[in-house]
């Protein structure tokens, strides 16, 4: 179903990636659809944007809205037609009164809705549904965006399907979600779904190389690393990732000439940090992974800033300790996994790979 919009600049209109948004990247796709949405004056009751975490859903769907309410373009005192007709207008343009508002989240007709704990509840949806009886404040467009929209249970969904079917006067509802399997099939196809794709390695690395001002072989290796999503490489920046990498793999270089017991004790400094655990093992996998791509194609190593430390080691180790040590990590994974003990996990686990 598609409802009209009451975009006051149609029908000539670009969509203006503001600085908030410079970390929309590598989305054209996205882009383009939305703002072909914008340029005929209607879009579609609900919009569902899936990809996986960090790829640029919430910046766009904050974007669309204050594109959708952004009363800039029309200058005072002029005719709409007369500021179409010659010339392309960016909305949003982020400084009008509506975009104001929304930029600084004190909008009444912009909502948002997220998880309450593991969940979105059907209470919140209640709430929503009451909202949404009444007509919009201000805004020509009222915008509702549900966040990690697949968490919500069964009876949040079945709710939310009820809006759907009945959707609201100058209402638009986005969906963000990263598994679009755990959304009910009925609410999926009443949604015109844009997919946001993971951001690509070269293009992500020179954002962070602009942004952060890092060595472009650095942002390359956090770009591989953070596997499509620019909000996981971002957070390895500001948490000195490249640091912790760094150790790590000093720590694993070191392991087969070290005691039993600076292996345990290695094991035990890995167990105080448990949310960090699964990117730990993950950095030493793909230490193990370069080692033995260098053997056969240099150029596809992922840690290409240790380059020389790569070759230095790969010549010392053969294939089938390393596979076996990939194994051995995978194995310790799958009981970390399973709730197993986890600082005996890790003792195995180094035991291992010291005398492998």
């Amino acid at each position: 179903m598609i409802i009209s919009v009451a975009v006051r600049c149609m029908p000539s209109l670009n969509l203006k990636l503001l600085p908030e948004f410079k970390s929309l990247i590598d989305q054209e796709t996205p882009l383009q659809q939305l703002g072909a949405a914008l340029d005929k004056g209607t879009v579609p009751h609900a919009l569902l944007f899936s990809g996986i975490k960090g790829v640029g859903k919430s910046s766009a769907a904050l974007m669309f809205a204050m594109a959708c309410n952004c009363n800039a373009a029309i200058p005072e005192g002029r005719d709409l037609k007369a500021s179409v007709d010659h010339h392309k207008i960016d909305v949003p343009c982020g400084e009008c009164r509506s975009c104001r508002k929304i930029r600084s989240g004190n909008h009444p007709d912009i909502i948002f809705i997220k998880p309450s704990g593991p969940f979105i509840k059907i209470n919140q949806i209640r709430e929503l549904c009451r909202t949404l009886i009444v007509k919009p404040f201000e805004a020509d467009q009222r915008i509702v965006i549900i966040s990690d929209a697949d968490a919500m249970n069964p009876e949040a969904g079945n709710a939310l399907l009820k809006v759907l079917e009945e959707p609201p006067d100058r209402t638009g509802i986005i969906l963000t979600a990263a598994n679009v399997f755990d959304l009910l099939p009925t609410l999926i196809s009443r949604c015109q779904h844009i997919r946001f794709k993971p951001i690509g390695v070269a293009c992500m690395a020179t954002f962070l190389t602009r942004e952060y001002g890092v060595d472009h072989q650095a942002a390359m290796v956090v770009s591989q690393m953070a596997n499509g999503s620019l909000s996981k490489a971002v957070s390895m920046m500001q948490t000195h990732w490249m640091e912790k990498r760094d150790w790590l793999i000093n720590e694993v270089i070191a392991l087969p000439s070290r005691s039993i017991r600076m292996a345990l004790v290695f094991a035990e400094k890995l167990s105080r940090k448990k949310d960090a655990l699964s990117d730990a093992l993950e950095i030493i996998t793909t230490w193990l992974r370069d080692l033995i791509v260098y053997r056969y194609s240099k150029g596809n190593i992922i840690n290409r800033d240790l380059k020389d430390k790569i070759h230095e080691v790969s010549q010392k180790m053969a294939i089938p300790t390393l596979l076996a040590n990939m194994d051995a990590i995978q194995t310790a994974q799958k009981k970390i996994e399973a709730n197993a003990n986890l600082r005996l996990t890790l003792e195995i686990l180094m035991i291992h790979m010291k005398r492998n």
